[in-house]
């Protein structure tokens, strides 16, 4: 029965995910950009960090995030990546209405997720339970 609460996906289940490269490769073609892709990279373990801390609560050094690493949210959550990324490049720019509007919406798409995975999870057992007989 642990086993079936592992935080690690399987290789079948990680197939159909996506991969940051994949996640970049949308964030070019939506919003065509100057930067390059390390930067872009970099913008997007960030992100991948907040939701490993903040919602896997993972403690401990986080892992790199390359071209393959499968990302942790699944769908259609994953779209909070891409916010992220956005809004990382339209501050970079200069742009502060389109960053406060991507930056709206990866809040909005990550207290989404936050909720769905607190709907979803087991509770974490912390302590014995008290038996008072």
């Amino acid at each position: 029965p642990a086993a079936m609460w592992t935080s690690v996906p399987t290789e079948v289940e990680t197939m159909d995910r996506l991969t940051a490269g994949r996640m970049l490769g949308r964030v070019d073609a939506l919003l065509p950009n100057q930067y390059s892709r390390e930067e872009k990279m970099r913008w997007l373990a960030e992100a991948e960090g907040f939701v490993l801390r903040e919602v896997q609560q993972l403690a401990g050094a986080l892992p790199e995030v390359t071209e393959g690493y499968v990302l942790t949210a699944e769908a259609p959550y994953d779209q909070m990546y891409r916010y992220y990324v956005e809004a990382q490049i339209h501050y970079a720019n200069g742009e502060t209405v389109r960053y406060n509007n991507a930056a709206a919406q990866w809040n909005n798409a990550f207290l989404t997720y936050k909720d769905y995975c607190c709907r979803t999870a087991a509770p974490r057992r912390t302590t014995a339970a008290l038996h008072l007989f």
